[in-house]
């Protein structure tokens, strides 16, 4: 996602809009088991702002994630609000709060990658009720009932074990 920000560098509040579909490859941040169920989708502008070029607009994906409980495919979608800045790199501003570009050109693949990755739920359910595996005996608690009792104590208070037992 590469754009030609030539036109906008000249003026000072010069704007370019921004609507298009790309494929994105999934990185070594993203889950093994996650995967882009298609395009990107982004509506958006840059303006130029001083120098500084502004990236105000909205993002679009579907995706395929697993479960966390019980490791079954999930197909969703994600809807972004995204606004990012970004500086000539070299330039005497802190890059550090500052995507960069170089020369006419900025590179929006990782801006997109970085906003879903910061706004995909930590754990992806299918469903509020599953119920998942079994950690003993891997029973898949969703279709089955396991026969597992679990009788670990913490070992502080395994001495509270035998309290309410008649001597």
């Amino acid at each position: 996602m590469r754009i030609d920000i030539s036109d906008i560098l000249k003026h000072n509040g010069a704007s370019l809009k921004l609507d298009f579909a790309e494929h994105v490859k999934v990185n070594d941040f993203i889950p093994e088991d996650f995967d882009f169920g298609g395009p990107i989708t982004f509506k958006g502008t840059l303006v130029n702002s001083g120098g500084i070029i502004k990236l105000d607009g909205e993002l679009w994906a579907d995706y395929r994630a697993k479960c966390s409980r019980c490791l079954g495919d999930i197909d969703s979608k994600i809807h972004i609000a995204v606004k990012e800045d970004f500086i000539e790199e070299g330039s005497d501003k802190d890059e550090e709060d500052y995507y960069t570009y170089q020369g006419k050109f900025i590179e929006l693949e990782k801006v997109m990658i970085d906003n879903i990755i910061l706004n995909l739920p930590v754990k992806q359910v299918c469903d509020e009720a599953c119920k998942g595996y079994c950690p003993k005996c891997g029973a898949d608690l969703n279709n089955n009932e396991c026969k597992c009792v679990n009788e670990d104590i913490d070992p502080r208070l395994e001495v509270f074990k035998n309290f309410f037992k008649d001597n």
